[in-house]
């Protein structure tokens, strides 16, 4: 049984009291997962509102594919785990979509607006203990080069060609130490797709926090050897986290698109006093709720 497998039967355990049962599907069951019974109830009880973010998502989290069944069903969904504590918030929305100039479109599992601030969240649970993917499109070779650059002894990401040149083998270091288990292609996307947001007038110019919701393991109930392995991904995730500047790396990409698309449509003085209030934090599922209040 996989870790990230293991991880999740923990989870369902330390709610429900017990892994018997699961998602019956071609037929199949998925232990891992709610029943069928209780997976109807959970979307029955789903707020209207993020019952259609979900959907128009298009990441089949709340319909089976391929005999598969909804990726939120999964007691170590990352989506779940963020519904679940940001569902009381009314302004709350998921699935947030913002264009990155650079390639595609970055995706972000929560996003809230109030008065004075943006919120943003990604959503981390089960993920950090699967391998990640360094095949990256060669259409952020330039973006790389310049954070490089820019950003010489903090970040350091090293490319190298595939086969198809299309896509590069990548591997990301801050401050000297390779990131194993946070997944900085993705923050980068969406640290793109925010500052685009901003550059297109798209957001307005005012107060951005940047949560990570992780999913802190270490109360679960998990045998020695897979406890160990557990926790030290998470304390490493975490570890790793920590090493990255994400204000400095935010200002960089402010400057990258301004350079490469955007010009003068908002003064360097304007970004400057944005990226000073921007704040990162790294927060657990008991955290959270702390700073969306």
């Amino acid at each position: 049984m996989t870790l990230s497998k293991e991880l999740d039967l923990a989870i369902k355990l330390s709610e429900i009291k017990t892994i018997e049962g699961g998602y019956l599907i071609g037929g199949k069951e998925y232990n891992t997962y709610m029943t069928n019974e209780e997976w109807e109830k959970f979307k029955t009880d789903m707020l209207p509102s993020a019952h259609e973010e979900y959907s128009a998502g298009g990441g089949d989290e709340l319909s089976d594919k391929n005999g598969r069944p909804p990726k939120m069903a999964c007691y170590g969904s990352s989506s779940r785990l963020i519904y679940k504590l940001s569902c009381h918030k009314e302004c709350f929305h998921y699935e947030k979509k913002l264009s990155t100039t650079v390639g595609g479109t970055a995706n972000l599992d929560g996003f809230m607006e109030e008065d004075h601030r943006y919120v943003f969240v990604e959503a981390k649970c089960h993920e950090p203990y699967s391998a990640k993917k360094n095949s990256v499109s060669h259409s952020y070779a330039n973006l790389y080069n310049y954070i490089n650059e820019q950003m010489l002894g903090s970040i350091e990401i090293k490319m190298q060609p595939k086969k198809c040149k299309r896509y590069m083998d990548v591997e990301y270091f801050a401050e000297g130490e390779q990131l194993a288990h946070f997944d900085m292609k993705q923050m980068i996307c969406h640290l793109l797709g925010i500052a685009t947001g901003v550059l297109k007038g798209e957001l307005e110019l005012k107060q951005i926090d940047f949560i990570y919701l992780l999913y802190d393991p270490t109360e679960l109930d998990l045998s020695p050897d897979t406890k160990a392995a557990v926790d030290s991904i998470y304390e490493r995730t975490c570890y790793e986290c920590n090493l990255i500047d994400f204000a400095t790396l935010l200002r960089v990409i402010f400057a990258f698109l301004k350079e490469e698309k955007y010009g003068e449509l908002i003064s360097d003085e304007d970004l400057d006093a944005l990226v000073c209030k921007f704040t990162f934090s790294l927060a657990s599922q008991d955290f959270y709720p702390i700073l969306l209040q």
